[in-house]
């Protein structure tokens, strides 16, 4: 379990390191976008929890929630994360 933690941690440090990085000063607007795309998929993760989490009948919508929970958890919500930060980030420090 402390490995899978740790996976978890350097998946957000390496999203925060590369969104740092890749950002751009002239390119704010993409920055926020950014920003916006990855709070909506960590939107969506927490939402796919409260919807389906207690029970859900068979069906391609559950299929898909089922695979996206478990990306989301296994490492897109750290990287959600770390992108968040590092963009943020960026343009608080970068000029």
């Amino acid at each position: 379990m402390r490995f899978l933690i740790m996976v978890w941690v350097v998946l957000a440090f390496a999203g925060a390191g590369a969104a740092w990085y890749a950002m751009r000063p002239e390119r704010r607007g993409g920055a926020w976008l950014g920003i916006a795309l990855a709070a909506v998929l960590l939107g969506l993760f927490a939402a796919s929890f409260i919807l389906f989490g207690s029970h859900v009948d068979k069906s391609l919508v559950a299929v898909a929630s089922y695979f996206f929970n478990w990306g989301m958890a296994a490492g897109g919500g750290a990287i959600c994360i770390g992108a968040i930060v590092g963009l943020a980030l960026a343009l608080a420090f970068k000029r």
